[in-house]
């Protein structure tokens, strides 16, 4: 089998404006890239579609450079492409950005077309270790007119009507400082009760020394995870911050290679990694890195398009939670990918078992919203 055409597709739509701790969420964006073989299977993968503030109408220029060197070649080489076009590649695009994440992209559709040509799972091929996964639902971002009240009304309607067992809000906005976002914290915590696993997310925004401050509080009220609290080359910091905190340290989402990973873990700045097949280059290094992770006793809750993180948190024994956007971050979201995943009275969702990834985007809505 060989590729024939790689082509790219960007969307665009408005939506009520959010933000965390360092960035505003203005519209929402996705980028589609489609890959076409000569045996008339055809991949898609894709980026955003969630909290997606980059700015993907630069990914169709990237899109068109990989063509040239995807043209002729076997799809199913998912980790051979990823290698040639990524690391063997950096003394032409760099290490990370963009390109690395076009490469997941297409890497992401490559693993679709090997999924349906072998008529199994993406999830399956990785490892297929679990069935079902836990979710946390993301959400609690700023917002205009968002005070504890309507923070506490969204928590709520996140553990009753969604069957949340663990919810995640955000921390780290400078307005708010160490005290504003403690009570945010305690509101949240009165609102869910004592049963509900709550995770606190800051985005990368602070310094050291905020979140030293930050762990001895968020510790007060239960707070299992406390994710990207620094930026995220400051490996020795994450050190001394995992050393001194009982509440986990989690983060990776804006990992883009091993190299990355395995520094932070040698630097013991980890409990948990955030890892995302749509920033690292698609689902064989996010597999490395896993199996990395494994040997290190460190669980792994990937950030991200549920649909696409889905396959790869399920299909490895560690994967611990699944982060879940609800309608609130994203009306679109609903309608946007096919089949709807929806968590479980138990808080848990189940893989679907369908070739491929096991998700499609539904260009009946989307192609409303094509921006190139």
């Amino acid at each position: 089998m060989q590729i024939t055409d790689v082509r790219s597709e960007v969307f665009e739509w408005e939506r009520a404006g959010i933000w965390n701790g360092g960035h505003f969420y203005g519209p929402g964006r996705l980028h589609k890239v489609t890959v076409e073989t000569d045996e008339g299977i055809v991949g898609y993968g894709w980026n955003g579609g969630t909290a997606a503030e980059r700015p993907l109408t630069v990914f169709p220029p990237f899109v068109s450079y990989f063509r040239e060197l995807l043209i002729g070649r076997d799809p199913m080489d998912t980790s051979g492409i990823s290698e040639d076009l990524g690391e063997k590649h950096i003394k032409i695009l760099g290490p990370a950005g963009v390109n690395t994440q076009v490469l997941a992209a297409i890497n992401i559709a490559c693993w679709d077309i090997k999924g349906k040509a072998l008529e199994t799972s993406v999830h399956k091929l990785l490892g297929g270790a679990q069935q079902r996964v836990r979710t946390y639902i993301a959400g609690g971002y700023y917002a205009e007119g968002k005070g504890l009240q309507e923070l506490q009304d969204e928590v709520r309607f996140n553990v009753e009507e969604m069957h949340a067992g663990a919810v995640k809000i955000k921390i780290g906005d400078p307005n708010e400082g160490v005290i504003g976002d403690m009570r945010r914290v305690e509101a949240v915590r009165d609102a869910i009760g004592d049963d509900v696993v709550l995770m606190v997310d800051a985005n990368c925004a602070l310094d050291l020394q905020t979140s030293l401050t930050f762990v001895q509080e968020l510790e007060k009220y239960g707070v299992y995870w406390f994710e990207e609290p620094l930026p995220i080359h400051r490996y020795r910091d994450h050190g001394t911050l995992k050393r001194a905190s009982n509440v986990k340290i989690a983060t990776g989402e804006n990992g883009y290679h091993f190299a990355h990973f395995e520094t932070l873990l040698d630097h013991d700045g980890a409990d948990i990694l955030n890892v995302d097949v749509t920033i690292c280059p698609g689902y064989d290094v996010a597999k490395n890195i896993a199996d990395f992770a494994l040997g290190r006793d460190i669980s792994i809750a990937p950030h991200g398009c549920q649909e696409l993180q889905l396959p790869f948190t399920a299909a490895i024994p560690h994967g611990e939670f699944l982060e879940y956007y609800p309608v609130a971050v994203d009306p679109l979201r609903a309608e946007m990918f096919l089949p709807r995943l929806v968590p479980d009275s138990d808080g848990y969702v189940t893989v679907p078992d369908r070739s491929g990834i096991g998700f499609e985007l539904n260009m009946d809505l989307l192609d409303r919203y094509r921006v190139k």
